[in-house]
């Protein structure tokens, strides 16, 4: 069904990633990734300006919900390496809204008939890297 008429709304300099092939860095990696990746995406995929605040803002609340998360399921310190569940959860939730807000550009972009980007690379590697530091931050200092 690839036509012409679906181009012009699906064109972008580059193509975007599979949006279900983001919930592993969310799961492995916390918020701070899956929301970069869903920013970055959300461009590719020419998301509406706004929607693509909203993607922010869902992930700047889902970090706020980690710290206090942590922070009361570890109110003495205690093991922090426990809270991370909880955290990947937070995550994965932050993902599902994200997702949602970009699952009709996807669409289109399926209908135009073009191919999605490889999936990821080194620089996700270290996105994965850093998002588990800051969740092991987060950790650290909402149960102290």
């Amino acid at each position: 069904m690839p036509d012409e008429v679906l181009r012009p709304s699906a064109g972008t300099a580059v193509s975007p990633w599979m949006l279900t092939r983001v919930i592993y860095i969310a799961v492995l990696g916390g918020v701070l990734p899956v929301t970069w990746l869903a920013f970055v995406n959300s461009g590719r995929l020419g998301v509406a300006d706004s929607k693509r605040g909203l993607i922010v803002t869902v992930g700047l609340f889902g970090m706020v919900i980690e710290f206090f998360a942590v922070g009361l399921l570890m109110p003495d310190g205690g093991a922090w390496w426990k809270a991370l569940l909880p955290m990947r959860i937070v995550a994965a939730l932050c993902y599902y809204v994200q997702y949602r807000i970009q699952r009709q550009p996807d669409r289109v972009f399926q209908l135009s008939g073009r191919e999605y980007a490889v999936p990821f690379g080194a620089g996700n590697l270290a996105m994965v890297a850093i998002g588990v530091f800051t969740e092991l931050m987060i950790a650290v200092v909402a149960s102290s």
